[in-house]
């Protein structure tokens, strides 16, 4: 897969590649990008970029779920090279900026790479997709769960767990909750296809994660995007519910 772009509702596109997600907000003239992918992504988010007629210089900012490698990949680049803020949630910032990172070691995984699915992906991800190679961010704007003065004008929903400042986001205007990695559609490592929490191992703490998730519930939406795999048609709370009893 290189990059595929879809308009799930009316100017809000999700952009999947191989093994991540990314949204592009469209609100007249402006552009909202939600997560960068990985690092060995930048071009296929600029490749999504022009699919939607947009370039980088277009971009009036970026936001992060959370601060990942496949979720930050790019984000500096935007900031540094294009002059464009990058906000995070307050919490995230040590994470963001790289004073205290949070995510699963390469020693947890390698006790994993037994199995031939991770040992693909970790190969695809880390050294095609080069998330060693993550870059963090010099700077950072800061949000909290006010709605952020940018194209689409999302509404930050806090849902630490899989990091201590993940947070969702709710566009209610276009009907559309992007959840980040507070939950997935489907991912190399899943089992099966449909809502579900990311596995253990990746979240900072599952418990709170699966906790988390009650925020989404009252959400008014009709799409929900997801941070790997396809976005899901129907509310929150129905993505809440098969998330939480995936086995």
């Amino acid at each position: 897969m290189d990059v595929s772009v879809v308009e799930v509702a009316a100017g809000v596109w999700q952009a999947r590649a191989a093994h991540v997600c990314w949204v592009l907000i469209v609100d007249g003239d402006g552009v909202t990008l939600v997560d960068t992918g990985y690092p060995g992504d930048k071009d296929r988010v600029i490749a999504s970029l022009g699919k939607i007629g947009r370039a980088p210089a277009d971009v009036d900012a970026v936001v992060l779920t959370h601060a990942h490698p496949d979720h930050i990949g790019s984000a500096e680049y935007f900031r540094s090279q294009v002059g464009k803020p990058v906000w995070v949630h307050e919490q995230e910032t040590p994470n963001a900026t790289g004073q205290s990172v949070e995510q699963v070691s390469i020693a947890t995984l390698l006790t994993m790479a037994w199995r031939p699915s991770v040992l693909v992906w970790f190969v695809q991800a880390g050294i095609g997709l080069k998330a060693g190679q993550v870059q963090r961010l010099g700077a950072v704007q800061t949000y909290d769960v006010s709605a952020l003065d940018v194209p689409g004008h999302p509404v930050p929903v806090p849902t630490p767990g899989h990091t201590s400042g993940h947070a969702a986001l709710h566009l209610p205007d276009q009907g559309v909750v992007v959840a980040g990695d507070a939950l997935m559609t489907d991912h190399a490592l899943a089992a099966s296809p449909g809502p579900q929490l990311l596995p253990d191992f990746f979240n900072t703490d599952t418990a709170q994660a699966r906790a988390s998730l009650q925020r989404l519930r009252p959400l008014s939406a009709d799409v929900v995007i997801p941070g790997h795999g396809p976005a899901f048609y129907g509310t929150p709370d129905q993505a809440v519910e098969l998330a939480l009893q995936h086995r």
